[in-house]
């Protein structure tokens, strides 16, 4: 795997981690619509990190769309799909409000379980180093 590359992937996951993090900070000082917005950044960064391991970019919400519905039927785990469109709700409830902050709490534990699918799913560097 070429250097760019990797540090493509690492630059998704560290993203995608942080996003996380922001989110249950946002959960814990009870902004549901701060949170939902770091959450489905969460997940879009994942997937982006997974797809630049396959050498595929993934530049719009279609084709995250797209590639989560692949995902989920290659690996036949519906989770991946109902997280991904958890996300999507959780991305619109940024702007149109509405969700209760124990629903987006509820949401956050979906995308952690999530995360770790995707993330078991990037292989390790070869350099022989742990990531």
């Amino acid at each position: 795997m070429e250097i760019k590359l990797k540090e493509r992937i690492e630059k998704h996951k560290s993203q995608s981690s942080h996003y996380f993090e922001n989110a249950l900070r946002f959960i814990e000082k009870g902004d549901a619509e701060k949170a939902s917005e770091f959450l489905w950044g969460s997940v879009a960064q994942a997937l982006k990190a997974l797809a630049a391991s396959k050498e595929i970019q993934l530049k719009s919400h279609r084709q995250l769309r797209d590639y989560a519905t692949e995902l989920t039927r290659q690996l036949k785990d519906e989770s991946i799909k109902n997280t991904f469109d958890l996300a999507q709700s959780l991305h619109s409830n940024f702007y149109e409000t509405g969700l209760l902050l124990e629903d987006v709490a509820v949401g956050a534990e979906n995308v952690r379980a999530t995360l770790a699918k995707i993330f078991r799913l990037i292989p390790v560097k070869e350099s022989g180093h742990r990531e």
